[in-house]
């Protein structure tokens, strides 16, 4: 499993391994330098002896991984370059300082270019683009917008080169969060130096990194393990979150009980869709708890779901008055889900303190409607319970229980989904393009499977009873939401390599879920 790190946690490690294990910075330098070399050499982009290359260099050690870069290039003879130096040389330090001079001793010659100015000059004299752009301008420790030259530099790139490679992140990418500060690098490839950064693999920077590859620049195992990271779970990690097999004695009843809550009357699909996903992914019985008029009406239409009537008022929605049935309803099951059709109406408060106060002991997932009604009334979370909460907001939801728009929601989402799940001690799956998924620990996980055909009315509900399941089984909740987002994005992939590229419902997610599970118990990525 891939472990990702903050710009901060990187730069921690950097400096133990230079102070603590004696490994001089030049080295991490060289390393780096020479593994990003060793992507652009095996990568194809440069054929013709005489493909040029572009190669720009910012003042800090970004810029000194270039020059490395540059240097080796020279080595093997690719000598058509142009290395621009965003500096006066003269201000270069330390290891980059040391680079610039080893790659001036074998007779490269360095182009500084300090002012917008010389900029278009520059842009002038590069009359076709070059091969492959080297973006060595900025690294890691960006946290204010890029204003200026770098500016002009970073959005010219792009048309410089057929293909460019960003050095450890695309300029003017924030690190931990994956946002362009101002004007960002949209980069091919990205080589990364020592653990991926958690800015590149969700989103939105993976749309800036391109390709993503880890250079190893020797930083010991051992310090990473004592310190925080992110796990970037892909489809090759399922097969290890899976249950064991089952054994030829099981029974539907070992396979555990989910009930669903949910399903008012227009809204019933979401409630369906959410059990049979609980049955889809392994779970041995699954019930639905809706308003009686409803179940009335679907009594039969999916004959493996169990119906429980609960009183509801003239609109076909569950009643205040329903909060004895449910607490009926609530005995022999294993895992609870809650949410998908529930409605928005005011008996929903009263439902959901029914849920999280009865409980005992297990598990309670909320999604969709009652996590509007937990934005209302947010002191819910924080009642005495005995036994897990799990909620799964999308962006707008998770906006709601912040008090906030979902576009800041997405601006900061690791962040945000951490300390969430600290401060109500839950256990949080912010849904959208690379789930975040956060434990009430400190644990992060951001999900790396999955793709568009996800985005379709009915996939939420899906996930909640594919993780409702998994809880019913007997899961625990870190390993249910990781497993349940893995398998719910590889449904998505497998689809997509069966050729589907519209017209994916939520019903064709549901179908295929078990396909997906028999997949990753093969071992076999999709």
């Amino acid at each position: 499993m891939l472990k990702l790190v903050t710009a901060a946690r990187m730069r921690e490690l950097d400096r133990l391994t230079i102070e603590a294990v004696g490994v001089p910075g030049t080295v991490l330098m060289e390393l780096a330098g020479h593994g990003a070399f060793t992507v652009i050499r095996d990568s194809g982009w440069l054929r013709a002896p005489d493909d040029a290359v572009l190669i720009v260099v910012g003042k800090g050690n970004n810029g000194g991984d270039a020059l490395v870069v540059a240097r080796w290039l020279w080595l093997a003879d690719r000598r058509h370059q142009t290395v621009v130096l965003l500096t006066d040389p003269d201000t270069l330090a330390g290891d980059a300082r040391g680079n610039l001079e080893r790659y001036r001793n074998l007779g490269g010659v360095v182009r500084p270019v300090l002012t917008v100015d010389d900029w278009q000059v520059l842009k002038q004299e590069l009359r076709s683009p070059a091969a492959v752009a080297v973006d060595g301008i900025l690294g890691t420790g960006l946290s204010s917008p890029v204003r200026g030259l770098y500016a002009e530099v970073i959005t010219d790139l792009p048309a410089l080169a057929r293909r460019v490679i960003a050095l450890d992140i695309p300029s003017g990418l924030h690190a931990d969060r994956g946002v362009p500060l101002g004007a960002a690098v949209r980069a091919h490839k990205t080589v990364t130096f020592g653990y991926g950064k958690t800015g590149l693999l969700g989103y939105p920077g993976r749309e800036y990194a391109g390709e993503v590859t880890v250079i190893d620049i020797g930083i010991p195992a051992d310090l990473v393990a004592e310190g925080p990271a992110v796990d970037w779970l892909e489809a090759a990690d399922a097969p290890g979150l899976l249950p064991p097999e089952l054994e030829s004695g099981s029974h539907k009843g070992s396979r555990g009980h989910l009930l669903t809550v949910g399903g008012a009357r227009g809204k019933a699909g979401a409630g369906i869709m959410a059990a049979a996903a609980g049955l889809k992914i392994g779970c041995g019985l699954s019930t639905l708890a809706l308003p009686a008029t409803v179940a009335a009406a679907i009594e039969g239409h999916r004959p493996e779901i169990m119906l429980v009537p609960l009183a509801d008022d003239d609109a076909g929605r569950t009643a205040a008055a329903a909060g004895e049935d449910l607490q009926a309803a609530l005995a022999g099951k294993h895992a609870v889900a809650c949410g998908p059709g529930l409605g928005t109406h005011a008996a929903v408060i009263e439902l959901l303190t029914t849920l999280i106060d009865g409980m005992e002991g297990r598990p309670l997932l909320l999604d969709a409607d009652a996590l509007t009604g937990i934005a209302k009334n947010p002191e819910l979370l924080r009642r005495d319970r005995f036994g897990a909460l799990i909620l799964t907001p999308h962006p707008g939801e998770m906006g709601r229980l912040l008090g906030i728009g979902s576009d800041e929601v997405q601006q900061d989402r690791l962040r945000l989904a951490a300390e969430f799940a600290a401060e109500y001690n839950v256990y949080l799956v912010l849904k959208g393009a690379g789930t975040v998924i956060a434990a009430p620990d400190g644990r992060l996980a951001i999900n790396g499977t999955g793709n568009s055909l996800l985005a379709t009315a009915g996939s939420g509900d899906v996930l909640t009873g594919t993780i409702g399941g998994l809880l019913a089984g007997g899961m625990d909740p870190w390993r249910a939401c990781g497993l349940g987002v893995v398998l719910h994005g590889m449904t998505a992939d497998l689809l997509h390599a069966r050729g589907r590229r519209c017209g994916i419902t939520a019903m064709d997610i549901l179908e295929t879920l078990p396909d997906t599970a028999a997949t990753a118990r093969q071992g076999v990525e999709q």
